[in-house]
């Protein structure tokens, strides 16, 4: 599309020219990285419709047919956390209808993961009554897009809503774990229950990951986080077992990726990324939430470019993971080789980016806080106690631990570097 005919699908939508003009250069961008990647997918979470500005699937239907980028996931939460029965029918009919159906039509292969109100509502905040979908529909939605057809599931379990599909040219493996693999029997609201049992955990320890091709590389994609910095206390509780097991192929895994907090965040433990992306929803938690690493980011204003906020994840051939961002925020690389650095011992970084500010932050501790102005949002405070780094890029170990360091450019635009300070 040339960028007239950007500007004419946004007029057709009722949106400003230069929204076009904006879409216009990221598919230029995505295109770029894309071909020199490994393999490229579009990520998107918690729309939490009707919460939501509603453009997402139209504007990622036009890129995918602009880009060849054709694979989608999403990270989960569909509906939102107030309502009735027929209120989340109609969220998970809308996004059919609004995300699934014209992503499809491009030529787009849709993949699900299940979240924790995947599909599960309460009436009021305080209502003591709701709606919870069985086991067995959540997941016939989660694997009811026309890709998820050909993916590998548990065939021995009616309710599974975790499977992988390879991408054989890329020798690469997407894995989609279900956080949420079960249903309280004593509530009827946000009755499903946090954790991966064992029944899903041995099949994806004997199928997903034991017969994980020899040089084969996996991405992981669910919607809770399972560890800490990117996930709160309680979850890196919860999920110690996942935890254990992604760690026992961290040779292998590139990428762990998820929603659920609504913020972007990310941090490199045992050699692997762990990331929660931002909500799609038109929520504005997500901006107090990604301090400071993801400064100056807007409010989801209808009509503009920020009105919807999702990624395109370019999985380099060499050491790096790229995101090309649409929305509030910038892109971002991850880059993989672990740079490691002795107590008492001093390494100078170099980045793409040209002039920045250098910051650092302990891969596997923050403390959270709670937000005066809203509930729901909790703070995060970084700290820097395994390393430190200057203004010119000299990081000096500390103590032995894992660290990131950060290249943050003035528009917002960072690279992100695993450290790694021992003895």
């Amino acid at each position: 599309m040339s960028l007239a005919d950007w500007r004419a699908f946004a007029a057709e939508e009722g949106l400003p020219a230069y929204y076009g003009d904006y879409l216009a250069g990221v598919a230029q961008r995505v295109r770029e990285r894309a071909a020199k990647g490994r393999d490229a997918f579009w990520f998107i979470t918690d729309p939490h419709v009707p919460s939501n500005r509603k453009m997402s699937g139209r504007v990622m239907a036009k890129l995918i047919a602009e880009t060849g980028v054709r694979k989608v996931v999403c990270g989960g939460d569909i509906p939102e956390a107030f309502g009735g029965r027929a209120s989340v029918e109609r969220s998970m009919a809308e996004f059919r209808t609004l995300w699934i159906d014209p992503i499809e039509a491009a030529g787009g292969r849709f993949y699900l993961a299940k979240g924790n109100h995947d599909f599960t509502i309460r009436e009021s905040m305080k209502s003591q009554n709701g709606f919870t979908v069985d086991g067995r529909a959540a997941a016939a939605y989660i694997l009811g897009t026309s890709a998820a057809k050909g993916v590998t599931k548990n065939d021995a379990d009616p309710e599974c809503a975790y499977y992988y599909f390879d991408e054989t040219k890329a020798r690469l493996r997407y894995v989609v774990i279900d956080t949420t693999d079960s249903i309280s029997s004593t509530r009827k609201f946000w009755a499903v229950e946090s954790g991966v049992h064992p029944r899903q955990l041995d099949w994806l320890r004997e199928k997903a990951f034991g017969t994980l091709p020899k040089g084969w590389s996996a991405v992981v994609v669910h919607h809770i986080p399972v560890t800490g910095v990117v996930g709160n206390d309680g979850d890196e509780k919860t999920f110690a077992n996942v935890r254990e097991l992604l760690n026992a192929h961290a040779d292998q895994i590139l990428l762990d990726i998820t929603g659920h907090q609504h913020r972007e965040c990310q941090t490199c433990q045992h050699g692997i990324w762990h990331v929660t992306e931002p909500c799609d929803a038109a929520y504005g938690d997500y901006i107090k939430g990604g301090l400071p690493w993801c400064p100056n980011l807007p409010w989801k204003n209808k009509g503009t470019v920020y009105e919807n906020t999702f990624d395109a994840v370019v999985v380099g051939k060499d050491a790096r993971i790229d995101f090309v961002r649409v929305g509030g925020g910038a892109d971002r690389t991850l880059l993989r080789g672990v740079v490691q650095v002795k107590v008492g011992e001093t390494h100078r970084f170099a980045t793409a980016l040209g002039a920045v500010k250098w910051g650092c932050y302990d891969a596997d501790r923050v403390t959270f806080k709670p937000d005066p102005d809203n509930r729901w949002t909790r703070l995060l405070e970084y700290h820097a106690d395994v390393a430190t780094i200057s203004a010119q890029g000299v990081l000096a170990g500390r103590k032995p631990g894992e660290s990131v360091v950060v290249a943050l450019a003035p528009d917002g635009r960072k690279e992100l570097f695993p450290v790694a300070v021992i003895k």
